[in-house]
């Protein structure tokens, strides 16, 4: 969901370069795009990397009790 925003932000630039036949403003609206596509993938391996340091600590605490 991080990058909802400029996913969105960035179709609504492609679409305007598309229709104005401005080529650059498509390219950016792309890169913001994809932007936002790397922001949700860093958001969603930062979760799963928390919630898997969570899960081993828990088990190290469970074999030092």
């Amino acid at each position: 969901m991080d990058g909802t925003k400029d996913k969105a932000t960035g179709k609504i630039r492609e679409i305007k370069g598309r229709v104005t036949g401005d080529e650059k403003e498509e390219a950016r609206g792309q890169g913001e795009q994809m932007k936002g596509d790397l922001k949700d993938k860093v958001g969603r391996a930062k979760r799963k990397i928390s919630g898997r340091a969570e899960e081993l600590a828990g088990k190290a605490k469970q074999k030092t009790a």
